[in-house]
């Protein structure tokens, strides 16, 4: 999941640069790396993204950033799987979801340069990252059958998506 991290901070940034919005860098680098710090150790019955947020703002304020800061981290990794948040890019939410949603489903990849991409795979390599996106996510709705996971998955058809991304792997 770390190369998925670093993917997602790029095409995020790639993203927000086309679009011409700025944003808070530091801020969306560290929610970028840690967005998905839960999702491969589910907690029945609490949301991957809502854990994963709570945990990385504690981190956060460990390595002494201010309340507000680590807060903002925290929320931005909540909101990353919530549908509609990658519309609104200079929203921190929204840039991770943005970015994670390029990595994961190849949304916005056609906007972006194909040599620039095929570097930012081959720094970043995607390592089998559809079966472990997968895997991660069946575990996820299944330890919280009532979760955004879980949703996504009966109702969006995620796993199947994950798969049709237009990567290699």
């Amino acid at each position: 999941m770390l190369e998925h991290s670093y993917r997602t901070y790029f095409f995020g940034k790639a993203l927000a640069e086309l679009d011409d919005i700025q944003v808070d860098d530091e801020l969306v680098y560290v929610a970028s790396l840690l967005h998905d710090l839960q999702l491969e150790h589910p907690t029945p019955g609490r949301c991957f993204a809502v854990v994963g947020g709570e945990r990385a703002a504690r981190f956060v304020m460990t390595q002494g950033a201010p309340a507000d800061r680590a807060e903002a981290v925290g929320a931005a990794i909540a909101a990353h799987i919530t549908l509609g948040a990658s519309d609104n890019l200079a929203d921190p939410g929204g840039f991770v979801s943005a970015g994670a949603g390029t990595d994961v489903f190849g949304l916005r990849l056609s906007d972006l340069d194909a040599e620039w991409v095929q570097e930012l795979l081959h720094r970043h390599p995607r390592l089998d990252f559809k079966r472990h996106m997968r895997r991660a996510w069946a575990a996820e709705s299944a330890a919280v059958p009532n979760g955004r996971a879980a949703w996504l998955t009966r109702y969006a058809a995620f796993p199947m998506l994950v798969k049709a991304a237009p990567f290699g792997e």
